[in-house]
């Protein structure tokens, strides 16, 4: 029973500190801004990319063609560029439907705690939170790949 309650204590823990990284401002492609709000209810994919990795380029079309599929169910990804410059980012993120987290902090500290917080140690990566902010699946890039949209939400 004590593993239990300390396995639920660390489980709310960890997603109070995914919502704290996530509470800030998102843009997507044509400039409109978004706050978490926005996403109140959905679940999340927290993709991190960039445009020098080779499977990040193959991994995207994937990704875009699951997301066009959910339009209009709980799901939204965001994007957390891993670009070596603001440029190359601007220019990668122009392919991609969703809402991304600004340059600088995906690249800063933000980007850095989301990355080891969600268990990543490569990319392309993508974890998946449930509406309450818990991860249900830290490689969700994999099921992505295998199931497309029909495996959505993707749990581990």
């Amino acid at each position: 029973m004590k593993v239990f309650v300390v396995l639920a204590l660390c489980s709310v823990a960890c997603a109070a500190n995914l919502q704290q990284l996530l509470d800030t401002t998102y843009t997507d492609v044509q400039g409109r801004k978004y706050t978490l709000d926005d996403f109140k209810g959905k679940y999340l994919a927290i993709y991190h990319s960039a445009s020098w990795c080779g499977p990040c380029r193959r991994f995207t079309p994937n990704l875009i063609s699951a997301y066009k599929a959910l339009l209009g169910r709980n799901f939204q990804v965001i994007w957390v560029s891993r670009c070596r410059s603001s440029s190359d980012s601007d220019s990668f993120f122009q392919k991609m439907p969703w809402v991304r987290m600004s340059y600088s902090e995906g690249m800063g500290w933000r980007g850095d705690a989301l990355f080891k917080l969600t268990n990543q140690r490569y990319i392309p990566a993508v974890t998946m939170v449930d509406p309450n902010f818990n991860v249900i699946n830290d490689q969700a890039r994999t099921a992505i790949e295998r199931y497309g949209y029909r495996g959505f939400p993707w749990r581990d």
